[in-house]
């Protein structure tokens, strides 16, 4: 048995002010990146819109408004982005899930990806049992969790269903 922890995954920040939602760009990846990259996702209950602005390179920003009734859909996607997925039956995950809306008009706009270390998985036809130094020493990140309860508050808030991303 492994554990989770937030360590192992690079998230966006989510918090509540008002009535607004607001998930922008993880403290840890702007460090990395020098705030080279930074994304900021804004949705506005009063005013029926999600804000989504964007800095490339310290100089190129760039913002959208988007309103609730162009929005036809949550996307919500996971990709396995690990070597191990390709070459074995058995390998560590390295988990990508992927945010998006999809508007009425068939364009998509990307929010957010939650991407970190996954659990091992072991989907050949040897035993669980054979893995076991891999299980034992399983250690993942918190990005399913915190994905998960990020589309479903963009669900609930917008009033718009969950799809599957392709």
């Amino acid at each position: 048995m492994g554990f989770n922890s937030s360590i192992f995954s690079v998230c966006p920040s989510v918090r509540k002010v008002n009535d607004k939602l607001i998930a922008e760009t993880g403290l840890g990846f702007r460090i990395s990146t020098l705030g080279c990259f930074y994304r900021k996702v804004v949705v506005d209950r009063k005013k029926e819109e999600v804000i989504v602005s964007r800095r490339y390179l310290w100089l190129f920003k760039r913002s959208r408004h988007i309103r609730f009734s162009a929005i036809a859909a949550i996307l919500y996607g996971y990709q396995d982005i690990s070597w191990g997925a390709w070459w074995s039956w058995a390998h560590k995950s390295e988990d990508i899930f992927i945010v998006r809306l999809r508007l009425h008009s068939g364009n998509e706009r990307h929010l957010f990806q939650f991407a970190g270390e996954g659990e091992f998985q072991n989907d050949g036809p040897l035993p669980d049992w054979m893995y076991w130094e891999d299980y034992a020493f399983n250690c993942s990140g918190t990005q399913e969790r915190e994905s998960l309860v990020y589309v479903e508050l963009l669900s609930k808030m917008i009033g718009v269903p969950i799809e599957r991303a392709r």
